[in-house]
């Protein structure tokens, strides 16, 4: 193994916070070991300078310059011997996002790196990805996390230009692992189990109640369209149902100044009661401490309104 030198322009190690929740952009300039301790969020890194060991519960690897680690939460991690090491950190609240579930549900790449756990909660071995990018890719992250940089330093980060450059990094990453991946593969989604999150998804927009048996099964079985299911997200239709209406509920609470009996309304929540219950069940904290940790600065005016399409996803 060859030998690491500590950068002499650097006098101590140096963090740089730009944005704030639902993403948050941090640079790390290190010359010295850093511990990250595990996090109720997905972390995006990219390395921009540099090389050092990365070391987890299940090894340690010799890291360098275009590589990306993609961190999902409980997954605790330290960086050793760093050489001239810039590295960017990305970490984002996935229901932030809720509102592209087309988008992501129809990109298996991007689900299996940044939202199979946190969308489906289903207990996966794999914590983390790494893999390289090559040098076109690379210059193309690269800009992508200047620009949202930017972004985030213009306080603009409830913005849907914000979510959208951040979707557009996922893709790059993404399209990246898709070629020069080392792990696991894609997250299988069969059209059973795809055509039951897309009825969910629909009932949910429509505010409406779901009865799993009640739900158009598309020339499906029942039973193959349940056990479809289940293996893929690890719950039953009604257990998915519920969770994806908190976290549309909680996107709302995120980037709006809606009541939380509105809220609770407006996602088909039968009352603000059950909306409490189920929403600590996902989040561990209630509605009204998640929006005064994550939500809007106080006085900040709300973020531009879109318009939700009535087309079917």
């Amino acid at each position: 193994m060859g030998l690491f030198f500590k950068k002499s322009s650097i006098a101590e190690n140096r963090i740089e916070n730009s944005g704030r929740w639902p993403v948050r952009f941090t640079q790390f300039s290190l010359i010295d070991d850093y511990d990250f301790p595990a996090t109720n969020f997905p972390e995006i890194f990219f390395v921009l300078e540099g090389s050092f060991l990365h070391v987890t519960d299940i090894g340690t690897q010799a890291i360098r310059q275009g590589a990306v680690l993609v961190i999902h939460p409980g997954c605790h991690h330290t960086i050793q011997q760093p050489e001239e090491v810039i590295l960017i950190r990305i970490r984002f609240l996935p229901e932030w996002l809720t509102q592209e579930y087309a988008l992501i549900a129809n990109s298996p790449d991007v689900l299996t790196l940044f939202f199979d756990q946190s969308w489906f909660r289903y207990p996966r071995d794999e914590s983390f990805h790494v893999f390289t990018t090559q040098e076109e890719g690379t210059s193309r992250i690269r800009a992508e996390l200047n620009y949202l940089r930017g972004l985030l330093r213009e306080k603009r980060n409830l913005e849907p230009i914000t979510r959208v450059s951040l979707l557009k990094l996922m893709m790059l990453l993404a399209d990246e692992y898709r070629r020069f991946w080392r792990g696991v593969a894609e997250v299988e989604m069969l059209p059973e189990a795809k055509h039951a999150l897309d009825q969910i998804e629909n009932t949910i927009l429509q505010a409406a109640p779901f009865f799993a048996g009640k739900m158009p099964r598309g020339g499906y079985e029942k039973q193959t369209i349940e056990e479809a299911f289940e293996a893929l997200t690890g719950m039953t239709l009604a257990e998915y149902a519920q969770r994806r209406r908190v976290f549309h509920a909680a996107c709302k609470l995120l980037t709006t100044t809606e009541e939380r009996r509105r809220i609770s309304k407006l996602v088909g929540f039968a009352s603000v009661g059950e909306f409490n219950k189920e929403f600590e069940a996902v989040f561990d904290i209630s509605p009204t401490v998640y929006r005064d940790k994550f939500g809007m600065e106080e006085g900040a005016p709300p973020p531009p309104v879109e318009l939700e399409s009535t087309e079917e996803a």
